[in-house]
Formats: structure tokens, sequence, C-alpha cells
């Protein structure tokens, strides 16, 4: 299992707090964001323009999942 967790005004915007899905259905991060978008029907494009987490390290949209692993997706924030 995968666990996938949604921060800041993705959590707003999709009503989703996070999903627990199986390594099967997810292989990277590319695919998490395509079935967190496919669950929320919001565009892959909020997900894929995040900063993602892999076991509290830095990933990227091509970072390989394991079993076990925790991905945490981070809405880029804005302001000045």
């Amino acid at each position: 299992m995968v666990t996938i967790k949604l921060f800041g005004s993705l959590r707003l915007k999709t009503g989703c707090k996070g999903l627990e899905v199986s390594l099967s259905d997810v292989r990277d991060v590319k695919g998490a964001c395509q079935l967190l978008a496919d669950e929320t029907g919001r565009s892959v494009k909020e997900f894929r323009n995040c900063v993602f987490m892999i076991n509290g390290k830095p990933g990227r949209l091509s970072s390989a999942l394991r079993d076990g692993d925790e991905l945490v997706l981070l809405a880029a924030a804005g302001g000045g």
C-alpha cells in the first residue's frame, strides 16, 4: 500500500485528505497524480504542479513508489 496525503489548497479544493492505494495502482508519482485526478474530478495539472515529498524527502514526477511509502503533495503557494 501507498499512502497519499494532500495538504494546503489541494485539500481544500478537493475535499480529500488523502488515499491509501495498492502499489499495483500507482508505480510512480506521475501515476499517483493521475489517480488523484480521476478520484477527485480535478485536473491532473493541479496535482503535477505540486511539491512532492516521499517519506519526508523531496520527490519528482518520475520518482518510483514502493510498498509502504507515504507520498505528500503540497500545493505551491504564492504571495507577495
